[in-house]
């Protein structure tokens, strides 16, 4: 999600209030069952009703890029026939699956000017409702005025670590970090900004010291779309070899929401440009915590294209993103991965860090990762200034 939707979408929470934000009963029902789905509109307003054997335990909330409504039923399985459902031009499809075991997860294609207002609960003699009340703004809203669209690049920041006074890991043959995988973003740069929509920025572009907070700070200064910061790994095993890919742990992500809710009223900036500091605390918490929510997300959307095609070409440590509390993962409004390309303490990694061939090679893969991942989650079509 690009910064300008992520402040679209967190002001219209906003003005929606919070009490419809997360609406999750207090307690979990086992063995619940979506039994039917009804859809109705009249004018300006439309509503979704979905019937359950029992009181839903549920969250409801929507992505951008498309415009997707996202409704998670606790403890639930599904019993309904989705071809029945009648969309009646307020979404283009529905599609179900099991989220995490035991969470039905359904999610409509809104079109694009059908919006998500509230939701309730309403208890009937054989069965529950989960009542979601939509709007159109088309019905609404007078046309506007036709202007041809402006579209703008994919923001992209690289992050070569370490630099200047602090070497990073320093290998056998005396090969250090800071100068191998500042020759892979540059690479990495050039690649992208060979590529039709995307343009580059980097953190350090020659041997300085950057200190950690600085560099997420360029990430905002610049409203990035992606960070990704480039490392060489290394461990008192000198035989561990491959690449690896972090996201921010669940335990940096609550800390870094602890501190931004303590210190609100100097990083409003950070959830996109609402201002907390005249919201209570709850409903500030919800508004950090959501924002927190669908950047984790995007990051592992992100990592996982960015490892997919490491493995293509090199030998991968864990086929599965990891999570850590590293300090420049820590933006709760920018998709960010941190890249361990290889071991430059295995030195047989070490001699291939320092050609030319490999570091071109773990440049096109993380350039195809990247590109792949921003080309599916910020659309071109979706890029227009507004």
């Amino acid at each position: 999600m690009t910064n300008h939707n992520r402040r679209t979408f967190i002001r219209r929470l906003i003005l929606a209030s919070c009490a419809t934000l997360l609406p999750v009963s207090a307690f979990a029902v086992q063995g619940n069952e979506l039994e039917d789905i009804r859809s109705y509109r009249n004018g300006s307003k439309a509503q979704l009703t979905l019937k359950l054997s029992q009181t839903p335990n549920y969250k409801v909330f929507t992505l951008k890029n498309p415009d997707r409504l996202v409704v998670d039923l606790h403890q639930t399985k599904n019993a309904y026939g989705f071809k029945s459902l009648n969309k009646l031009g307020l979404f283009k499809e529905v599609r179900w699956a099991m989220h995490h075991g035991d969470t039905l997860r359904l999610v409509f294609d809104l079109e694009n000017h059908i919006a998500f207002s509230t939701t309730s609960v309403h208890k009937n003699t054989h069965n529950d409702e989960l009542r979601i009340e939509l709007t159109d703004s088309v019905v609404v809203q007078h046309k506007p005025v036709a202007r041809k669209p402006e579209k703008r690049d994919i923001l992209v920041v690289i992050d070569p670590g370490h630099g200047g006074k602090d070497p990073g890991a320093t290998g056998k043959h005396g090969t250090h970090e800071k100068d191998v995988v500042l020759s892979i973003g540059r690479m990495l740069r050039q690649k992208l900004d060979r590529s039709h929509g995307f343009k580059v920025v980097m953190t350090r572009d020659k041997d300085v010291f950057i200190p950690l907070r600085e560099r997420v700070n360029i990430a905002h200064k610049y409203k990035a779309d992606v960070f990704v910061s480039v490392h060489a790994d290394a461990c008192d095993d000198r035989t561990v070899k491959g690449s690896s890919v972090y996201i921010l742990s669940n335990k940096g992500a609550t800390s870094v929401m602890a501190r931004r809710l303590a210190n609100r009223e100097n990083n409003s900036d950070l959830i996109g440009g609402v201002s907390l500091n005249t919201k209570d605390n709850m409903l500030a918490k919800v508004l950090l915590d959501l924002s927190q929510t669908g950047t984790l997300q995007a990051s592992t959307d992100l990592a996982n294209t960015v490892i997919s095609n490491l493995a293509k070409t090199e030998k991968i440590l864990h086929k599965r993103v990891e999570r850590a509390a590293f300090a420049v993962l820590k933006s709760p409004d920018i998709p960010s991965a941190l890249v361990e390309t290889a071991f430059i303490s295995n030195p047989r990694e070490e001699k291939k860090l320092r050609t030319k061939a490999f570091q071109n090679k773990i440049a096109d893969a993380l350039h195809d990762g990247i590109k792949r991942y921003c080309l599916e989650s910020i659309p071109e079509r979706n890029l227009i200034i507004s």
